[in-house]
C-alpha cells in the first residue's frame, strides 16, 4: 500500500505502540474517585473522540476550567506511573526495517506532549528510524496540524510522495489539512467500526502496508 511513496507519517499512541489500555486504565482511577462509572476498553474505542474536553465531558467528567485543569494534571500524575508498561505492537519494529528497506523515509506526528514522546521512543530505542519525532507542547492534544504543516515544509517531498498512518478521525482530518493520504489502523484508540465510517483505508496491522 505505500511502496510507491518517499515519506511514510506516523502516529505514535496506538499506532506504534499498544497502549489504549492504559488510558483506559488511568480513566478508570480517576472515575472511581469521583464516583463516576468505569468503562472497558471497547467503551473507550467507541467514545474516545477529540478535542479531549468533549471526551471527558462524555463519560461525566466535570470539565468546568478549573475542574478540567485539575483532571488534566491528575491524568499527568497517573501517565508517568505507568509510561513504560505499554509495549510496541508485536509487528511494529518489523514494519518500521521492512519499510527503510525500501528506501522510505519516517517521521512521527504525535499529539502526545513532546517531552514523553522523546522519553519513550527513546526507550524502546527506535529513535534511529525516524528523520522527524514530533510532539505537541501541552497534555490536551492540541496542535498536530500545525506541527504537520511545519513537518511538511521541513521535508520538501510532494505531498502526493507521502502517506500518514495513524488510529484516529484526528489523524484524517489533519492529513486532509495538509492535502497527503491517509491509512487508518483499526487496533487502537478508536473502534473499526467508527473508522471504517470515515472513507479511507482501514488496516489491522502494519503488515498490511506491505502489501
Amino acid at each position: 500500500m505505500i511502496l510507491n511513496k518517499k515519506h511514510v507519517i506516523f502516529d505514535w499512541n496506538g499506532t506504534l505502540i499498544d497502549d489504549a489500555w492504559i488510558f483506559v486504565d488511568i480513566l478508570n482511577a480517576l472515575l472511581i474517585k469521583r464516583n463516576l462509572n468505569q468503562i472497558h476498553l471497547n467503551d473507550y474505542q467507541e467514545l474516545f473522540c477529540f478535542p479531549l474536553i468533549n471526551f471527558y465531558q462524555n463519560l461525566g467528567f466535570d470539565v468546568t476550567p478549573e475542574a478540567f485543569n485539575i483532571l488534566k494534571e491528575e491524568f499527568v500524575v497517573e501517565y508517568n506511573k505507568r509510561q513504560f508498561l505499554a509495549h510496541l505492537f508485536p509487528d511494529t519494529i518489523e514494519a518500521l526495517n521492512a519499510i527503510t528497506c525500501n528506501n522510505i523515509k519516517l517521521s512521527i506526528l504525535s499529539a502526545s506532549n513532546q517531552q514523553i514522546l522523546n522519553s519513550l521512543t527513546n526507550f524502546y530505542s527506535i529513535n534511529h528510524f525516524f528523520l522527524n519525532i514530533l510532539g505537541v507542547d501541552n497534555y490536551e492534544a492540541a496542535g498536530k496540524e500545525e506541527l504537520g504543516i511545519g513537518l511538511l515544509k521541513s521535508l520538501k517531498v510532494p505531498r502526493g510522495d507521502i502517506v500518514m498512518i495513524g488510529d484516529t478521525d484526528l489523524d484524517y482530518k489533519v492529513s486532509q489539512k495538509l492535502g497527503i493520504e491517509c491509512i487508518l489502523i483499526s487496533r487502537g484508540h478508536q473502534s473499526h467500526t467508527r473508522l471504517s465510517l470515515i472513507g479511507c483505508p482501514v488496516i489491522s496491522g502494519l503488515e498490511d502496508l506491505l502489501e
